[in-house]
């Protein structure tokens, strides 16, 4: 397994736009060739530095979903971003998309970064991977689970299946659709560094990818790895009515686990750390912190 860097090699021309246009301020791609599998990341902070974070996004995202919070972690830490499979710049294959394959992928690359037990951050979707990668792997010293994806165990088939078609029909996208699905999130908090990301994202992830996470995944329940976690973990809320995707059994779990604190951001929508930029920083920062301890 080796690591490079070098430039995007999947993602379509037009996505050289968005950058361009929108002044996305970003570090440039690296890669990680794991077996099977090119992985890209994007890396902010000192390679030096004491402590390292990863940070794994959610579902038709990217590594540019935490371009706010990669610099700002970044002040204290190592900060690595990854482009799971099928989405960003990383490879495409038809198949290998069950959560504990991801897992075990980002456990692959922090192996190739040296990074013995660095603190990581999922939202949603990647939220599901990092728990697994948590409860699976000795790796991660502090876990910060943001809204996580860790039950769909509830919805039929049917809904399942519509569920799946309406997040592959978000990327793949071209430019101006791209952009203009990425606009609508400004009356909710976003700036426009995080419309850019969302829009690069759009334009690069593959529908086909989005559906195998799905097929073959569906249905995926890992509350029981709540009571399993061993690791000192910060459970990141958003409020139901404003689209919380974790269940009350679920919570339940968590706070039987003294390991988790779990904590609700006020008037935050399921992409917490965009629509509630501040208070997610100021949380996550206190958790990471040595005194936390």
């Amino acid at each position: 397994m080796t690591c490079r860097n070098g430039p995007a090699s999947n993602g379509p021309w037009e996505a050289m736009r968005v950058e361009r246009n929108l002044a996305l301020d970003a570090p440039p791609l690296a890669f990680v060739e794991l077996p099977g599998v090119r992985m890209a990341y994007r890396e902010w902070g000192r390679s030096d530095a004491a402590e390292a974070v990863v940070l794994i996004h959610g579902i038709t995202s990217s590594s540019l979903s935490w371009v706010r919070v990669g610099p700002a972690l970044g002040r204290h830490a190592r900060v690595i971003a990854v482009d799971l499979k099928g989405h960003g710049d990383s490879d495409r294959p038809p198949a290998g998309y069950r959560i504990q394959d991801q897992a075990a992928e980002v456990a692959a690359l922090c192996e190739v970064l040296g990074l013995r037990q660095p603190a990581v951050i999922g939202h949603s979707w990647g939220g599901a991977i990092a728990l697994v990668l948590a409860t699976s792997t000795d790796r991660v010293s502090r876990l910060v689970l943001e809204d996580p994806a860790i039950d769909q165990r509830r919805r039929t088939p049917e809904q399942r299946a519509q569920t799946r078609e309406d997040y592959a029909a978000t990327v793949g996208l071209d430019y101006e659709a791209a952009l203009a699905l990425a606009r609508a999130n400004l009356a909710l908090g976003w700036t426009e560094q995080d419309v850019a990301g969302k829009a690069d994202a759009a334009m690069k992830g593959s529908p086909a990818a989005v559906r195998a996470v799905f097929d073959e995944n569906e249905p995926w329940d890992f509350r029981d790895r709540l009571v399993e976690l061993r690791c000192p973990t910060l459970l990141l809320l958003a409020e139901p009515e404003r689209g919380g995707i974790v269940s009350s059994e679920a919570v339940a779990r968590a706070r039987a686990n003294p390991r988790i604190q779990v904590a609700t951001v006020p008037g935050a929508d399921h992409n917490i750390h965009r629509t509630r930029y501040g208070a997610f920083l100021a949380a996550v920062e206190a958790f990471l912190a040595p005194a936390a301890d």
